[in-house]
């Protein structure tokens, strides 16, 4: 989504304000990462979820001479106390982003004071049951229209988890009908013990509006991918790593940043956060400046041969054997 407007950055960071949510999904890991009150308003929150710190923040960028995009996410963005300021200062130079459920207060606030133009995107997430059980679905489709209006760009998106199939038709209709265009994105975890999305069936997929393609983009192993060449994870701590599975430090967003030479390859069979799909012109720029084949391994050549190897004579495997390998995975 990232050329929406054709913006001119060098690179993104993904940023995770906290795991703190004002909703409580079933599917969804990041409100459950630490033992929260769950709430509808953020100022019940506000003592719990540090403040960004904004003048390291800035230094930090501004030190590493690079225009940025900052993907807010979390948890819930809106609720960090001082989301609004952070988001003036840093649309000042750089872009950002959002991933929200929209319910917060701030987003009026948002909406009222930050330039549509340095707004790349807002991904309005719609979780449609929790929503309706916390009867905030409407100050949702309010939010969604005021963001709208003013000029920024913002897309309701659901996660398509297996117990809304039968409801999917009602919802877009639900939708459609207050100007919404509902779209679906894969659900990602276990359900009644299959793994997703890799478990769609054909008719499922198609009853999300999601296709194969959707779902490849998740087998990244052995690609080539910009996550800490010119794509960084921010952690609530300020911590940066390559992405949210690479635990390979950048840096801290308040103390300094400093990005790989090389290119990776995904060491993942299912990679949860493809950076070179999800800003595609940002992984073509790195391919532009950096010989393809000039790539780091994250795992050794030896571990991934173990890897291959294991998994090609795994079934063969007497149960002692077996019970040897998955103990030193």
């Amino acid at each position: 989504m990232s050329n929406l407007r054709n913006p001119q950055y060098d690179a993104c960071l993904n940023l995770v304000t906290s795991y703190d949510c004002n909703l409580e999904c079933d599917y969804c890991i990041a409100g459950f990462a630490r033992n929260l009150v769950i709430c509808d308003e953020p100022s019940e929150l506000n003592t719990k979820i540090d403040p960004i710190n904004i003048s390291a923040l800035n230094k930090t960028l501004n030190d590493s001479n690079k225009i940025y995009r900052i993907s807010f996410t979390g948890g819930e963005p809106f609720l960090t106390p001082n989301i609004v300021e952070a988001c003036i200062e840093l649309t000042r130079k750089h872009f950002i982003a959002f991933n929200s459920n929209l319910t917060p207060k701030k987003v009026e606030e948002f909406a009222e004071k930050i330039d549509p133009e340095r707004v790349l995107f807002i991904t309005a997430s719609c979780h449609i049951k929790e929503l309706e059980r916390k009867n905030l679905l409407s100050r949702y489709i309010h939010n969604f229209f005021l963001l709208k209006n003013r000029g920024f760009p913002i897309f309701a998106v659901e996660v398509g988890y297996p117990p809304l199939l039968k409801d999917v038709e009602k919802y877009k209709k639900k939708f459609l009908e207050q100007g919404i265009d509902l779209t679906f994105c894969p659900y990602m975890g276990k359900y009644k013990g299959k793994f997703y999305p890799d478990s769609y069936s054909e008719k499922e997929l198609k009853i999300f509006g999601l296709t194969k393609k959707d779902i490849n983009i998740f087998h990244q192993y052995g690609k080539l991918c910009n996550a800490g060449f010119n794509v960084g994870a921010i952690y609530p701590n300020g911590d940066i790593h390559y992405c949210y599975q690479i635990n390979k430090s950048l840096g801290n967003i308040y103390e300094g940043i400093k990005f790989n030479d090389k290119l990776t390859r995904c060491p993942f069979k299912f990679c949860n956060c493809p950076m070179n799909m999800y800003d595609i012109p940002l992984f073509r720029k790195a391919i532009s400046e950096v010989d393809p084949y000039d790539a780091e391994w994250i795992q050794s050549g030896i571990s991934i041969i173990y890897e291959k190897m294991k998994n090609l004579l795994y079934n063969y495997l007497p149960d002692n054997t077996k019970k040897l390998f998955n103990r030193n995975i």
